[in-house]
């Protein structure tokens, strides 16, 4: 299974912050046949590459990078051909985020190089793919429907189209791994889970926002075992010892995740049109400038604060509701599962559409899924899991600050099969 998988970044990040790391490996490792069948040329030729101002890592060699994922799929026994599906799918996605629309009577596309690029790599038709990002269709009493998109949705049309292609990719990549290491049906696992990954940056939006309450719960699941259930045992064993006075952070998870929670407020702007950014902090201050987890800066405007486990974190709340915004349409989907390449097909086939998931759940109809609402059921479906196994918890004395390559590793016995999984931003495909 796969867990919190940062998606956004795909489509932008925060300045100074890097993409995923395949897109630099792929652009500094590939060979020159790969290079011409693909279309690559440098990172800063790509909008989502270069957006954020940071091209080079120091600590990273990209090439030595490209080698080692193509060294770890061999050794899990990809073919020549899958490797080589996975490396078109994401040239694809670098060449999708260069294009561009104007105006001209609503979004038109305006770089015919990437739109061809584009269909070529990912095996649609380009007027079609055109029609798609520039066009919204629906089926309105049995007739469809087409209404023309600003530059604006026209762009989150094609973002959204990269998002879904990276995490469908890194689903089936993770489906594949774990099907090569899957042993008989009783078979236990070893996996590794890095719980301690607050982000506090100069500036906390939206990702940073997902991400600190993926770890304030991962923090509440380690105070359970630590400081409660540990001393439950110790005092049961009559042993003893000097009890531990810990902060207990679900007042802090409450004001995140319960009933008018910031996660609730987020959600109901999302669905609201005409909402703003504005509006939505207007109603995160109205409701929860009293609870003292919850700041409300007296100078900045445009944020708010939460008093979380680790530290105190103010966010920008501007870009919140784009960015929590699913939209991934349906007639993108149906889009994609007309691809001419298996492989994209493949990855798609068995994606419900929002329509039919709306019949599967519910009589009535179904509002569409917001990122963070996936996210919020992702992480708890992660927590399920982890409460069927035994944790044993390892601290790291050193902490990674300059973000080197070199990772710590941290050990977590499991019960039962806990697959492979990512957990928020913290890994790469």
């Amino acid at each position: 299974m796969t867990d919190l998988l940062e998606k956004n970044r795909v489509v932008r990040q925060n300045p100074g912050e890097r993409n995923y790391h395949i897109f630099y490996a792929i652009l500094a490792g590939t060979n020159n046949q790969q290079r011409e069948a693909f279309g690559l040329t440098h990172p800063e030729s790509y909008h989502y590459l270069r957006q954020s101002h940071c091209i080079a890592d120091k600590t990273i060699n990209d090439k030595d990078t490209f080698q080692d994922v193509l060294n770890a799929m061999q050794t899990m026994q990809f073919t020549e051909e899958n490797i080589s599906e996975i490396l078109r799918l994401l040239a694809g996605i670098l060449h999708a985020g260069n294009i561009e629309f104007m105006t001209a009577g609503g979004a038109q596309v305006a770089s015919k190089s990437a739109l061809c690029w584009t269909s070529e790599l990912l095996g649609l038709n380009s007027d079609q793919l055109a029609e798609v990002l520039t066009h919204r269709s629906m089926i309105l009493r049995g007739e469809e429907i087409s209404t023309p998109l600003t530059v604006e949705q026209a762009v989150d049309s094609r973002d959204s189209m990269a998002m879904a292609l990276y995490s469908q990719c890194f689903n089936w990549i993770i489906h594949k791994l774990n099907n090569r290491i899957r042993g008989k049906e009783d078979f236990k696992s070893i996996s590794i889970l890095d719980i301690f990954g607050f982000e506090n940056f100069e500036v906390n939006r939206f990702e940073q926002f997902n991400i600190n309450y993926a770890n304030e719960k991962l923090q509440e699941y380690f105070n359970k075992h630590i400081f409660s259930l540990e001393q439950l045992e110790y005092n049961k064993e009559g042993l003893v010892w000097v009890d531990v006075n810990w902060m207990d952070n679900g007042e802090c998870l409450d004001l995140i995740e319960k009933k008018l929670g910031l996660l609730a407020l987020m959600n109901e702007e999302s669905h609201f049109p005409k909402a703003t950014d504005d509006t939505l902090l207007e109603k995160l201050h109205s409701q929860h400038s009293k609870n003292p987890f919850y700041v409300k800066p007296r100078v900045a405007v445009h944020c708010f604060g939460v008093r979380h486990y680790a530290a105190e974190v103010v966010y920008d709340v501007r870009g919140m509701l784009e960015k929590n915004r699913d939209t991934f349409r349906d007639d993108i989907l149906n889009m994609l599962r007309e691809s001419r390449l298996d492989f994209v097909y493949d990855l798609f086939e068995h994606v419900l559409s929002r329509n039919k998931q709306d019949t599967l759940r519910s009589s009535t109809k179904h509002r569409r899924p917001t990122v963070s609402s996936q996210f919020k059921e992702s992480l708890h479906s992660l927590m399920a899991t982890l409460s069927t196994s035994n944790p044993y918890f390892i601290r790291c004395i050193k902490p990674n600050t300059h973000k080197d390559v070199t990772v710590l590793t941290i050990c977590v016995k499991l019960q039962t099969v806990l697959p492979l999984h990512k957990v928020s931003g913290s890994g790469d495909l």
